[in-house]
């Protein structure tokens, strides 16, 4: 991004961006897109307690050149001695968005709001307003909140502008205000930091206090929860506010954070990675977040939290060390693990390959050897065993070497499948067969059922490479070879060639262009 005195270039990043999965105008797509297009270096998605846009977001990152980390803004109560204060936003950075404690949270959260947005609507009717939930769903979608219903109340000509809305209706103490699902602080962080997050106070600026010295008296408070950092340059945060916070910063050794607090066209004036054009982030900002969440992770990556999403808790946890170990990082470590986990993935790939066909077997008595082959195939496919190691969360517990971690490998397919393996064998080992056909049971049951219900979703890239390994012994190569259309209607177009086949997908995601693309070359095999 350029600056706009020198005209320099600076590499500017956003760490506070809101989307369409809250009260965004604009979706998570269309922001990585916008982000991209002003040369934004790096950004977070920071949406108000839900990080399904950061899931939609994952699966397109190979696209984009702006880095990226995982973000949320989680609103919680004040330490009683500070309730004065209201509402206290705690963003998190870096935590894995697999993690079971943080997943259970939020849900509770969107749970809430589900609840309260018929509540508001209520409200405004009983004073008289035309107003009815399907209005505005039709107008903005299911994933509504205040700010959707104040848009709408402006649309309709109930005020003149949005802030209006807040004024006379929905802010705190109007009348058609319904106060919302807030977790403690010291709960919140305590969450974010077992997820292997970096929890960060939002806008402190923002907060009602009485002087520096409370400001301090809170922000000390927050630290001996375990708080990680503070949001410094926020849009909203003048000059005098700006060099308070970067004093307490250096006091507590906590990390200096910033971004737009950009939530498109509801917040009119404020851009993306310029706030009020009045902020600069560093891109140096983001590397420091980043050290610290892989220090967070070395600190808060218990095993105990991996046995409890597994269901078992091992006698011998050297087993499941052992499991979890990478040949990379055992060639850069030697003598942290007895070997890497290798042979416990070849042994796992048996034991649950017996598990599964012993489960159909007893599930369908009726369906031919070929049929249940196929099914069995399915599940225990790469992309498969990779999902399943991902409802574990077991990505941020493989040890790596320096290169596959910077790499992704956590989250590769080929890694995280090859690990799940290797931690069904080592259940195994330390229990034996009953728990560990009960484990499996327990974690394959929902998407067995679908299997042999027939209405599971086609997946046509993981039939296609099935086929492709057991045929000619390779598997399909997916090349982005073009995107067009306008940024919130983006149609990607990806090549496939496999053996002596080349289709073209198209779709409006790169997962959807390459599953077009593999369902063409299956029809071509197909014949």
């Amino acid at each position: 991004m350029r600056d706009s005195v020198s005209g320099q270039y600076i590499a500017v990043i956003d760490l506070h961006i809101h989307s369409t999965a809250s009260d965004g105008s604009f979706s998570p797509l269309q922001i990585l897109h916008m982000a991209g297009e002003q040369g934004i270096e790096a950004i977070s998605l920071t949406d108000h307690d839900t990080i399904e846009g950061v899931k939609e977001l994952l699966d397109e990152l190979s696209l984009s050149s702006v880095e990226f980390i995982t973000g949320v803004e989680i609103s919680c109560e004040p330490p009683s001695s500070f309730s004065h204060l209201g509402s206290i936003h705690l963003l998190g950075y870096g935590f894995s968005p697999y993690d079971r404690q943080l997943h259970d949270l939020l849900t509770q959260a969107q749970e809430s709001r589900k609840q309260r947005n018929p509540k508001i609507i209520s409200r405004l009717r009983e004073l008289g307003i035309d107003i009815s939930m399907e209005q505005v769903q039709q107008r903005f979608g299911d994933r509504m909140g205040r700010p959707h219903i104040a848009e709408y109340l402006k649309d309709t000509g109930v005020v003149d502008t949005f802030e209006q809305a807040f004024d006379k209706y929905l802010g705190k103490g109007k009348p058609a205000h319904v106060k919302k699902f807030k977790v403690s602080c010291q709960q919140a962080i305590k969450i974010l930091l077992d997820a292997g997050g970096v929890p960060v106070l939002a806008h402190p600026g923002l907060l009602d206090f009485s002087g520096a010295k409370q400001m301090e008296d809170f922000i000390r408070t927050l630290v001996s929860f375990g708080l990680q950092g503070i949001e410094v340059y926020h849009t909203d945060n003048d000059t005098k506010i700006r060099r308070q916070l970067e004093k307490m910063a250096g006091k507590y050794k906590l990390l200096v954070t910033g971004g737009s607090d950009f939530h498109g066209d509801f917040t009119p004036g404020v851009k993306l990675g310029r706030g009020k054009d009045n902020i600069q982030v560093e891109f140096s900002v983001f590397r420091e977040l980043a050290g610290r969440v892989a220090a967070i992770r070395r600190l808060h990556t218990r095993l105990d939290i991996l046995e409890e999403n597994l269901g078992h808790h091992f006698a011998d946890r050297t087993l499941l060390e052992n499991a979890l170990c990478h040949r990379s990082y055992l060639n850069e470590h030697q003598k942290s693990c007895l070997s890497d986990n290798e042979r416990l993935e070849f042994l796992g790939d048996a034991v649950l390959g017996l598990c599964v066909g012993h489960i159909l077997m007893a599930e369908s008595p009726s369906r031919k050897e070929g049929q249940l082959s196929r099914i069995r195939s399915s599940l225990v496919s790469e992309p498969a065993l990779a999902d399943m190691a991902r409802s574990v969360d077991l990505g941020r517990f493989v040890k790596l070497g320096k290169g596959e971690a910077v790499s992704g490998g956590a989250q590769k397919n080929s890694i995280l499948s090859d690990t799940f393996e290797a931690v069904i064998a080592a259940v195994y080992l330390d229990a034996g067969f009953d728990k560990v056909f009960d484990l499996v049971s327990d974690l394959f049951g929902p998407c067995m059922e679908k299997k042999l219900s027939g209405v599971d979703v086609v997946d046509y890239k993981s039939a296609l490479q099935e086929h492709a390994q057991e045929v000619w012994s390779c598997v399909p190569v997916y090349s982005l070879t073009g995107e067009s259309g306008p940024d919130h209607e983006k149609i990607f177009q990806v090549s496939l060639q496999v053996a002596h086949i080349a289709t073209t997908g198209t779709g409006k995601t790169k997962k959807s262009a390459e599953q077009d693309a593999a369902q063409k070359a299956l029809v071509i095999i197909k014949g």
